[in-house]
């Protein structure tokens, strides 16, 4: 027995200015055609039967394709609306479709490399522009970009420094602003970015002092318009993920809006401005197992890149603390990646690091915070036998300029 499902007339609203919908350039035998079938095409008064025309509007600016409601205006031969029947589906029983096969108007309209079309449905009028793909269009950077040119955010300049120094790295733009806390006395919000300018000694072509959060996207996709950067880098800042702040504290920032929980979010729009071909995040490992990173690798992933995770400590590289770390790199080259070895943890002394800077410092041994520390067991000091240094973190308290307690 055969079971028929009837259409169903049914009364739909139709948006008053536009719909818009995705879809996939066809490619079949090298030949291209743009198909599109949909309920949307009957909304707008395309039905099947009806005559419509092409026009492309220039080599990857779309094309337009219109109702003939007056033959006398178009020069092109009309193509019909189709309409197809299927009366075992439950869904969509009658397909509205349109097909352009015409090699002549696809060429016309389309690039030669187009996977993705965005059709913007009106009444009596379709008009079908290019979509670009984020992976292809990273992959364009790779070819453009210098090869060693770094995007920089959330940094004030000390690896900056290190890599134009060390590596040959040239700095193309960053994105430094310190924001002010309550317990800042005066505007601090260029310090990060004159450290940036300090640090650097070959230039800089566009320094933003502005929060990560309100940069506008237009400006940075602008800055790399011409010239892309190969490399992206980020050390977002880490207080919420981090042991040393309290939980309470946590809590009251994200109720005041000054916790910087959200700071992948901008992370992720940088990405997506500025298409880097490599990604490089540091941060404390409890970033790492937060869901903020796993909806940034997660959406890094589906953009095309490959995810690199290296958890360790300075130490073990020769570094002077030992704090712990991690290394995210993202990348969308077609090149083999892994993290350099281990080097093994230091056992000579880093007192002579430190000896040379000695008549530059002061003496607070009288302060009540070291005093103190010293009485509970609690301070963390250096010494001449000292293989590695404890790290000194943006809560540590602040000392007054002369003498008395540290704050």
């Amino acid at each position: 027995m055969t079971a028929y499902v009837k259409p169903i007339n049914a009364e739909f609203i139709v948006p008053s200015e536009c719909t818009t919908k995705r879809l996939k350039i066809k490619k079949t035998g090298g030949k291209r055609k743009v198909v599109i079938s949909t309920n949307w095409l009957p909304l707008y008064n395309f039905n099947g039967g009806d005559d419509m025309v092409a026009r492309p509007l220039g080599k990857g600016k779309g094309m337009v394709v219109e109702l003939v409601t007056d033959l006398l205006t178009y020069d092109k031969k009309p193509k019909k609306v189709y309409e197809r029947t299927y009366p075992k589906r439950k869904n969509n029983p009658i397909e509205t479709l349109i097909e352009i096969c015409s090699k002549k108007d696809i060429d016309e309209s389309f690039s030669d490399d187009v996977d993705d079309l965005l059709v913007k449905f009106e009444f009596n009028r379709l008009t079908i522009t290019e979509v670009k793909n984020f992976q292809s269009e990273v992959l364009k950077n790779a070819i453009k970009a210098a090869d060693y040119s770094i995007f920089a955010a959330c940094t004030s300049g000390v690896d900056l420094h290190v890599m134009e120094k060390e590596h040959g790295f040239s700095i193309h733009s960053c994105i430094e602003y310190r924001p002010n806390e309550k317990r800042d006395k005066r505007d601090l919000t260029e310090t990060g970015a004159l450290s940036v300018l300090r640090n650097l000694k070959h230039g800089i072509r566009n320094l933003f002092n502005e929060d990560v959060a309100l940069i506008e996207r237009e400006q940075l996709s602008k800055a790399v318009e011409k010239k892309p950067a190969m490399l992206f880098m980020a050390s977002p800042q880490c207080d919420e993920y981090t042991n040393i702040k309290a939980a309470s504290l946590k809590e009251e920032h994200i109720n005041d809006l000054s916790s910087s929980l959200d700071m992948s979010v901008d992370m992720l729009k940088i990405a997506e401005c500025i298409k880097a071909p490599v990604i490089k995040f540091e941060q404390v490992v409890g970033w790492y197992k937060s869901d903020a990173y796993k909806i940034l690798s997660l959406r890094l992933r589906k953009f095309g890149y490959k995810e690199n995770l290296l958890i360790s400590s300075g130490d073990k590289y020769g570094g002077l603390t030992g704090r712990t770390r991690g290394y995210a790199v993202f990348s969308m080259l077609d090149v083999p990646f892994e993290f350099e070895p281990e080097i093994g943890i230091r056992t000579e002394s880093i007192w002579p690091v430190i000896e040379k800077h000695m008549p530059d410092c002061r003496d607070i041994s009288h302060s009540k915070s070291i005093q103190d520390g010293f009485t509970t067991g609690r301070l963390r000091m250096i010494t001449k036998e000292s293989t590695k240094s404890p790290t000194i973190l943006k809560s540590q308290s602040r000392s007054k300029r002369y003498g008395g307690n540290l704050r």
